[in-house]
């Protein structure tokens, strides 16, 4: 009996839910996580951290990084680490191949893993550890990992640490008790969902890597998975899977917009859009409600109280507002939390990154990347229509 795969002519699903880096979409805030990865294994930092909700894609994301990195790094991979110190040493150490006894005390661990680290950097290789779903480290094992980071040679550091989690990993890390350790990570990039525009190119990029591009899906269709996902990787993936074979039941290669809404309602994504959107409705209710309120008392008592002199109308001169962008210059830039050479380091630009200015203070501006904002040293950007030095001669400096 053919199945929705025959039926559509694709080799394989294109909407599995499993992480396949022959998939991987790079959209925008996925290539500039991959970058700072690249930026971290090129450098000699010591920390790299990745946010995102669920379903933004950070596992397909480090697994995509894994693919590419090169012959000379080894690496162990901790997934759903809610583990003491001398747990996540245990699974290190047998990540990296070296069984020991589970009454060994944390010293022992703590030195076979800091002796196994300076054989490989004799060797010539790097070492990293990257966790994944990070948020669920305790806090006395976070900061161990600190402490695990300070080892280095006179020049170079044995470990370099990525850990990946969902928002509550950022709370963690801004909390009192581990200060010193987010003073060390210079790296920290938030994963978004998509935009409508890169949603639907993730849909068509899948569907062709699949084997098939030319299945039809409706503008409708387009707009109610956007409705329902928000542009979140993993709802599209199940929504999509869903309408497909909803389509294949009617005995039709096209997607329509009430595919998906069979697909929502399979999902219950129906109701939980429906949802979400009885606060915000009631919210503008109140709005309006208040508006007309305020305007009904303002009418009434100017009625009463008609002014004395006449009352001066300013008109705005919109054009007057304008949005700045400036371009990188330099190799690589450091954006900080304020405008300070002492502030840290919340974020790594690169060469012909463009960035939306957001406020100007002479030596400082404040902009935005994305969703994340911080504070770069002016001279090391080009602004557009503003009033930095302008060139067309590349900046070889690295700002620090």
């Amino acid at each position: 009996m053919m199945d929705f795969l025959e039926f559509f002519n694709l080799k394989e699903n294109p909407f599995k839910l499993t992480p396949d880096v022959d998939f991987f979409y790079m959209s925008s805030v996925h290539q500039e996580a991959l970058a700072s990865l690249e930026y971290l294994l090129n450098s000699e930092e010591g920390f790299a951290v990745i946010i995102g909700e669920p379903g933004t894609g950070k596992t397909i994301t480090i697994r995509k990084f894994l693919s590419q990195i090169p012959d000379n790094v080894e690496y162990a991979y901790i997934l759903f680490p809610n583990l003491s110190p001398e747990e996540l040493f245990m699974a290190i150490l047998e990540d990296f191949g070296i069984q020991l006894s589970d009454k060994v005390s944390k010293n022992k661990l703590f030195s076979t893993l800091r002796d196994f680290l300076i054989q490989k950097r004799k060797e010539g290789k790097k070492v990293l550890v990257i966790i994944d779903e990070a948020q669920n480290l305790p806090v006395e094992t976070l900061e161990e990992l600190r402490i695990l980071s300070n080892l280095e040679t006179d020049k170079e550091k044995l470990l370099q640490i990525i850990l990946l989690g969902q928002p509550e990993l950022e709370e963690k890390l801004n909390s009192s008790e581990l200060r010193q350790l987010r003073q060390r990570i210079s790296i920290l990039t938030s994963l978004s969902n998509l935009d409508y525009r890169e949603m639907v190119d993730y849909i068509n990029y899948r569907l062709s890597k699949a084997g098939n591009s030319t299945i039809r899906i409706s503008e409708k269709a387009y707009k109610a998975i956007y409705k329902y996902t928000q542009g979140n990787l993993r709802l599209i993936n199940l929504l999509m899977e869903r309408a497909l074979m909803s389509a294949f039941v009617e005995n039709k290669h096209q997607i329509d917009k009430e595919n998906i809404e069979s697909a929502a309602e399979s999902l219950a994504l129906r109701k939980e859009t429906e949802n979400k959107k009885y606060p915000v409705l009631i919210g503008v209710f109140a709005f309006i409600v208040f508006i007309f309120a305020g305007g009904f008392a303002y009418i009434y008592f100017s009625d009463k109280n008609p002014p004395k002199r006449n009352t001066v109308i300013k008109k705005i001169n919109k054009s007057a507002i304008q949005h700045k962008f400036g371009i990188v210059i330099a190799s690589t830039l450091n954006m900080r939390e304020s405008p300070s050479i002492n502030s840290k380091i919340i974020n790594k630009l690169r060469r012909g990154d463009k960035i939306e200015i957001v406020e100007d203070t002479g030596d400082w501006v404040k902009v935005k990347k994305d969703t994340l904002q911080g504070w770069v040293k002016k001279e090391y950007i080009k602004i557009e229509n503003g009033t930095a030095k302008k060139t067309n001669q590349p900046d070889n400096r690295k700002e620090f």
